[in-house]
């Protein structure tokens, strides 16, 4: 009894998202919206994501006390693997049944880079900087500034930079289609190298080269009480199943809100990048929240891990899916980015290149940056 009370928020958030599944899938709920016009759509639209909200909530609160139980970088990859299971789920959907958009890839992978790696990135760096100049009377020193691992961030760093440039900037300028993407024969050769360079980073980050994704100064032992001791009575297995269970649902919302972003976006005749913009934040709304949520203990590297991995996911395994659709049902994809975009990205990289400590102007950087190019997109 005492377990069930300790889990009853979590049951009643699981039950809530249960509620509304069972409404959109076995009543006309979902069409009648679809069916709508631009204010009812936008009214489904922020009752969904509103609820979408609270599941994410709980998914990130189960992923946190799966990273605690299990250690880094093992907990932050749980968290990675659910968000592009629902990246996919919704470019997936979207491109099997609804109308054909061929730089949805395009523009939902820039946008979660962007928004990941500028603005949420941008956010906790400044966090960082602010928690650490707090009831300071004395100016800071070098040594004062928060510290990163690194040799991982490096690593990060090659492979995003490298896989991003290769599949969003490359298509632009090879002679061998003039569509912003490439032959047949490229394609296959590309989806060969994203999942092969992504397994091989997998390997390393959880065997030999575990500590370089690891807090440089991490505090041994821990309090019970900052592990959530009481909800983790049964074991890392009741984090799991509640994590899944929950992500289970927002996968099945997700999509039905993706086809709300798209109806909505023709509705109001708004640009069609916007659709991949809003896509993006939905994907990534469990991850913005357990990254906020280690920025704020202190645990700046864990959020790096969950930010970072989450784009190298995102570009190295929704490529070789995207592709794999569109040429199983004759949809035509775009990979190249426009020429405005392609320069945002440069800077985006050279702003993220690794340093062995945090500066606050990083983060109000990286926040200029993910501002202006909301702005461009809007515009």
């Amino acid at each position: 009894m005492r377990r069930l009370r300790v889990l009853l928020p979590e049951l009643s958030t699981l039950s809530l998202g249960a509620g509304v599944l069972a409404l959109l899938s076995f009543t006309g709920v979902l069409e009648w919206l679809l069916a709508g016009n631009a204010s009812t759509i936008v009214l489904g639209l922020i009752l969904l994501g509103s609820v979408v909200v609270v599941l994410s909530l709980q998914v990130a609160r189960q992923a946190e006390l799966l990273a605690e139980e299990l250690g880094e970088p093992f907990g932050t990859l749980v968290l990675t693997g659910s968000v592009i299971v629902i990246e996919l789920a919704l470019i997936g959907s979207t491109m099997l049944t609804g109308e054909s958009n061929p730089t949805l890839a395009r523009d939902s992978m820039f946008s979660v880079l962007m928004v990941a790696l500028t603005g949420i990135t941008g956010l906790c760096m400044g966090l960082t900087s602010r928690m650490q100049k707090q009831n300071r009377d004395q100016p800071m020193r070098v040594e004062d500034l928060a510290a990163t691992n690194t040799a991982g961030a490096m690593v990060y760093y090659n492979l995003i930079g490298t896989m991003s440039v290769l599949v969003l900037i490359i298509p632009n300028f090879s002679n061998d289609s003039p569509e912003g993407n490439f032959s047949l024969p490229l394609n296959i050769v590309l989806s060969v190298i994203s999942v092969v360079v992504y397994g091989l980073f997998l390997f390393n980050q959880t065997g030999a080269y575990r500590g370089f994704f690891m807090e440089m100064f991490a505090e041994e032992g821990g309090d019970p009480s900052s592990r959530h001791h009481a909800e983790l009575e049964g074991g890392p297995w009741q984090a799991a199943a509640l994590l899944m269970g929950t992500l289970a649902i927002v996968v099945v919302i997700a999509e039905s809100m993706g086809q709300l972003i798209e109806r909505g976006v023709n509705e109001l005749n708004l640009p069609s990048s916007l659709a991949g913009i809003l896509v993006a934040m939905l994907i990534l709304l469990p991850e913005a929240f357990n990254a906020i949520q280690a920025t704020l203990k202190g645990k700046l590297q864990r959020a790096l891990n969950t930010l970072y991995g989450s784009v190298l996911s995102t570009i190295s395994l929704t490529v070789p899916a995207v592709l794999l659709i569109g040429e199983a049902t004759g949809t035509k994809v775009i990979l190249g980015l426009e020429q405005y975009e392609m320069v945002l990205l440069t800077l985006t990289l050279f702003l993220l290149r690794p340093h062995s400590r945090v500066l606050g102007s990083e983060g109000l950087m990286l926040l200029v940056v993910f501002l202006f190019w909301f702005v461009l997109e809007l515009v």
